[in-house]
């Protein structure tokens, strides 16, 4: 049951941020989050669909997180989330090139904001469960 709410409340979260983030800055890091048009056989689909992809992808890292992070507390926590957000920042240059995004430092950053929101959410919930 974790997994499927905290995953699906990080997701959205995630989501809502960027979206929030495109609004204000003229940015397209949603689009790039959601957007699946390069595999083969999903360039069609609608947004909408597009989110409940994004929102799969988000219930199976809340299901790594909740089954890898770290027990304890203090430096073994900090450099997991650490390795989690250099992954999702690096995520971002292939990720906006596929989706024919235009690159920018305001991109990067809410991207990465949005991310740390995400990861920042997760690492609540995965303390709270296990209290």
């Amino acid at each position: 049951m974790f997994v499927l709410v905290n995953g699906l409340i990080a997701g959205l979260a995630l989501a809502a941020f960027l979206a929030l983030g495109d609004g204000l800055f003229g940015t397209s890091t949603f689009s790039v989050l959601i957007d699946v048009s390069y595999v083969p056989g999903m360039e069609n689909l609608p947004s909408i669909v597009e989110l409940f992809i994004h929102l799969l992808i988000s219930l199976v890292i809340a299901y790594v997180w909740l089954r890898f992070y770290p027990r304890g507390r203090g430096i073994e926590a900090a450099k997991y989330v650490f390795y989690w957000m250099l992954a999702f920042a690096v995520a971002f240059l292939p990720f906006s090139l596929l989706s024919g995004s235009t690159l920018s430092w305001t991109a990067l950053l809410i991207w990465v904001l949005g991310h740390l929101l995400y990861a920042t959410v997760l690492v609540v919930q995965v303390k709270r469960n296990r209290e």
